[in-house]
This record gives structure tokens, sequence and C-alpha cells, in this order.
């Protein structure tokens, strides 16, 4: 037989040990580093930017098996003079281009991709976009500042590798809170950039008359609309050395873009928020069932076990600043170390039933109310495709938002919708199978563009894309849509009155004097009743009272009253005195 062990030489079998021990050293290592699967700043920075909701980088959206083929150096001459630490970080990063590889949701056709023929010609671009990455709001800057202050008593009991809490300030001055950074602006600059590279002979030189560009009354909007212009129009202007071309943005005030902020404006939305009937329970069904088995985790990690656990708003502040640190900074092993995986899910999830019952799916009037957005759009189409009018956005719209604008706007085209309704007790195959998920709809910078192309005797032809990829609206055969069968697909919003649909209704005149008079009655009535009926006691018991009073009387007196009612007869010739007294 032979001998396996004395036959092994000695030499490999101390390699096998070494390689052995290494690795297991190494495992023991990890898990100690890691601390419960804590998330690894050098592995993890993918699948981070990818869940990160409202606030994923734009740059991350492409095939999860890609890598950035491409980058622009933000590096700036004057970069080390800033006295602002993120500024300074933010000129000298590095900023992946976004892939542009065309993919499409779903498709019932060969034609797949959407590319028009060459028979088809482009006519009108109408463009809708978000702003792009920003610096947190004031609130989101008093409430991290708060938690952090919280911890301080725990300096002590908290663990080494987590000790940087307690030097930690909010990096990002409230005098610049909600501002575009210049990744932000970047994203713009590189969208236009892709966009007039594919369609080089559609941009004609700017005039107002030709392209009408509108922004929301909130800078990091009107900043990113500036942006986009500038990349649109690098060059082909005639100001300055570098052939600048200004451009004119059009703004309406915050209470009156209905176009654009359609959210902030319908009071009937506003009502339905204020009232109830439009609101996060199943968010907060979700945070309760699993933000408490976070919170231990963090607390472990942390070294506080049984000490101190963080409440349901401080995990969200936790999650808030590993967000903004990935988005702003790219900055991974901070506030995000102290989450794994599942955590961050868990997390991403629960933004995702906010967003789904507030702006989207949940209530019909959440994106019912944008479609004073499309109705505007469509009527700009039938102007091209009627050939009788000159459209009033020219020949190019381009609109730039918010979240609140984009999410609600997707979610009345019908994408990125589940067949069943997001709840906080879906089954975990659901929840991980789902479409509709806020990182994808709504990043920084995310947009959707119409792209409308005149195709001769095979009549006008629509395209839809979702962050620069085409997709199918339901409704249409394919992605390359008929532009008649595009329009048929919204009979509602074609026909849709914003004054009647988001008016909260007020009485007429008439109805207000039949509302007063029913109100008058219905409590008169009552009272009148009431009053009667204790008026007609009260004589009853007077009347009572009188009638005893004069029986005694008569009985004292033995006499008679011929005028009382109680005047009694007797069969007999008896004789009557009458007391004349």
């Amino acid at each position: 037989m032979y001998n396996y062990r004395k036959n092994f030489p000695s030499s490999s079998s101390f390699l096998l040990l070494f390689v052995f021990v290494s690795l297991l050293s190494s495992i023991t290592s990890s898990t100690t580093t890691t601390n419960n699967l804590a998330i690894d700043s050098n592995q993890q920075y993918d699948f981070l930017s990818r869940h990160m909701t409202t606030r994923t980088p734009y740059w991350v959206l492409k095939p999860a098996d890609q890598q950035p083929s491409s980058s622009d150096d933000f590096s700036s001459s004057d970069s080390s003079s800033s006295n602002d630490p993120i500024e300074s970080k933010l000129k000298s990063k590095k900023i992946y281009l976004r892939d542009t590889t065309t993919t499409v949701e779903s498709s019932n056709s060969d034609n797949s991709s959407g590319q028009e023929p060459s028979t088809c010609n482009l006519v009108h671009i109408n463009f809708l976009a978000r702003h792009g990455s920003r610096l947190p709001v004031p609130s989101a800057l008093e409430e991290l500042t708060a938690f952090t202050e919280s911890l301080r008593p725990y300096v002590d009991q908290v663990s080494n590798e987590y000790k940087w809490i307690f030097n930690y300030t909010v990096p990002y001055a409230k005098k610049a809170a909600g501002n575009l950074i210049l990744q932000g602006q970047y994203e713009h600059y590189n969208i236009s950039k892709r966009l007039r590279s594919r369609y080089p002979s559609y941009f004609k030189p700017y005039s107002p008359q030709l392209y009408g560009i509108r922004s929301t009354a909130i800078s990091r909007v009107g900043m990113s609309a500036s942006a986009f212009s500038y990349g649109l129009f690098q060059g082909f202007g005639q100001l300055g050395m570098q052939n600048f071309e200004p451009v004119f943005i059009e703004t309406s005030n915050l209470d009156q873009d209905r176009l654009l902020r359609f959210f902030d404006v319908c009071p009937r939305y506003q009502k339905m928020i204020l009232d109830g009937q439009i609101n996060k329970d199943e968010e907060t069904k979700w945070n309760n069932q699993y933000f408490p088995l976070i919170s231990q985790s963090v607390s472990k990690r942390l070294g506080l076990e049984n000490i101190w656990d963080p409440t349901v708003k401080g995990m969200g502040n936790i999650f808030s600043a590993c967000s903004y640190e990935l988005s702003i900074e790219n900055k991974t092993d901070g506030w995000c170390s102290l989450l794994d995986k599942d955590e961050i899910l868990n997390w991403e999830y629960s933004v995702d039933l906010s967003t789904y019952w507030i702006k989207s799916y949940g209530n019909q009037v959440n994106y019912k109310i944008s479609s004073i957005l499309l109705q505007d759009m469509i009527s700009t189409f039938d102007q091209f495709t009627n050939k009788t009018t000159s459209p009033p956005h020219g020949t190019t719209a381009l609109r730039f938002g918010h979240a609140e604008t984009i999410i609600p706007f997707l979610s009345l085209l019908g994408l990125y919708k589940d067949n069943f309704t997001l709840t906080a007790n879906l089954t975990k195959q659901q929840i991980e199978t789902r479409k509709f998920r806020t990182s994808i709809i709504s990043p920084y910078a995310s947009n959707v563009g119409f792209f409308l192309f005149d195709c001769g005797d095979d009549g006008f032809k629509i395209r839809v894309e979702h962050n620069e990829l085409p997709v199918l609206i339901p409704g249409c055969d394919d992605v390359l849509c008929n532009y008649t069968q595009f329009k048929n697909s919204f009979p509602e919003v074609v026909d849709f009155n914003w004054d009647s649909y988001c008016s909260i209704k007020q009485p007429s005149p008439s109805e207000n004097i039949d509302k007063k008079s029913k109100v008058f009655l219905s409590v008169f009535i009552p009272v009148a009743f009431i009053v009667g009926t204790m008026i007609g006691v009260v004589l009853i018991l007077f009347a009572q009272k009188r009638l005893i009073s004069k029986r005694r009387m008569l009985k004292k007196s033995n006499v008679i009253d011929v005028n009382s009612p109680l005047l009694l007869s007797s069969t007999n010739d008896a004789s009557i005195t009458v007391c004349t007294e």
C-alpha cells in the first residue's frame, strides 16, 4: 500500500501548512477588522454607490460587470489655496464618466435598441432632468450635528477603531447647504456633451426662440441648467476666447410653478398629506420591524452593546451621513463602516417605501398631478406632427427640477411599476426582485428625454430615454413608438384639467346658504324641543301645585267656589252656601 504520509515531501507539507495558517490568520483578522461584516471600504464602494437612493451618483449607472472607461480630472490650479477642505477635495477628485451602453427595460420587437432608421429625421427633443449632486440641506446638517453630540458621553466605551467619531465635525458649511457641487456641475455638463455628440446635425446655433430652457427657482437647479447649457453650446458661441454662449433660463415663483413644482402647488395633494391620507405608514412599519435590529448591531460594533442604542431617527442619521460621504467625497471608511450590506439594503427599501407612498404608485394623486407637465409636452409634440403652428418651446425644450419632479413623472409614464404593491410585509423574493428602486429611478442628475422623429411615410415616431437609456413605454409596441400609439396611451393626460383636479372644492353662495340653514335647523330644533319640554314640565308642576293648594283651602273653609271646575254635583236638593266675603 502506498504510504501517503511517509512519501509526501516535507517541504510541500510545510508550505501547505504555512498557507493554511496564513489564510486562517487573514480570515480572523478580517473578521476582527470588519466587526460583524461591516462594510469594507476597499471592496464595497461599487455596492454602496448603487444603493444610495436619491443620493446615488449619476455616473455609476452602468452595467454592474463593467468598469468606468474614462475619467475627467477635476484638479484646479487654485485648489490648494482653498480654505474649505471639502471644496479642495471636490476639485481634486476624479469623477468617472457614465457608461453609455444602450440597454432597454423591455421590448416586444426586434428593434430593441430603439435606434431610428436612416429614413427618420429628429425634429424635436423634450428633456427633463433633476439637479446634480449637492451638499446636504440645512435640516440634514442640524440633525447630523445633534446626533454626533449625543454620542459624546460614551467616549470611553467606544471601540478604538471608531474613536474618530469624537473628532468628527460636520464638514459641510451651513452657508452652502443644499448647493450644487462641482461633481453635480460635471454630471450635467457631460450629459449635454454626450447628447450633442449623438445628434451633431440636429443642434442649431443658440437663440431663445429655438431653445426653451426652464428651471425651478432653486439655485442648485438653475446651476444644473447652466452647466448643461454650457456643455451643449461649448465652443459654438461668440463670447470670449472660449466662444462661450450665454443662454436665457426661465423660472417661475416657487408658489406658482405648476410645470416643475406641481408637488408643491397642488392644494389637493398638500391637503391629503396634512390630513394623513397620504402617509409613510408602510415605511414606519418596516423601520419599527428592522431598525431596532440594525441599532443593536451598530451598538455592538461601536462597543456599546447594552449601553446605547440609536433610535430609528438616529439610524436614519447614520444612513444619511454614509450616503453624503459617499456621494460627495467618495468616502466609505467613515459612517458607512458602521453598516453591513443587509443593513444598507434594508435602509434602501425603507426609503423606497416612503417614496412609493408619498411620490409614486402608492396613491394615484402622487403622480397624476404631473399630468400637467406631460400634457404640455404632448401639446408641443402635436404642433410638430400637425405642422400647423410654431411650437412654444422652439426646436428643443430643456427643463430642470427635482427628485419630486422626476419620480411622479416616471410613474405617470408607467415605468418601474411592479405587479404588486410595495408594503412592509412583502416576501424577501419580492423585495429583492422589485423594479421600483429609487437609486435607479432618481439618482442625482436623473433625466427623461423624449425624441420625436419624422419618419416620412411611416409617420412620426417617438423614443423615450431614462438616464440616457431607451425604455419601453407601456402601451407602445416598440421602443421607437408610433406617436399616435404613444399619445393614445395617455387619454387622461390629454384631458387633464389642473384647476378642477387640484383645487379643494369651495361651496357656491347658494350652497353656503343651504349649509347655514342646515346648521341653524340642526341646532334650533333640538334646543327648541328641550326648552319646550322644560316649559311644559314647569307648567304642569305649577298647575299641580295650585290644584293642591286650592283643595287645602276648600277643605279648611268648607266652601265651594261656583266658578271652580271642581264643583261637585249632587243628585239630592242640597242647599249651597256661597261665600261672598
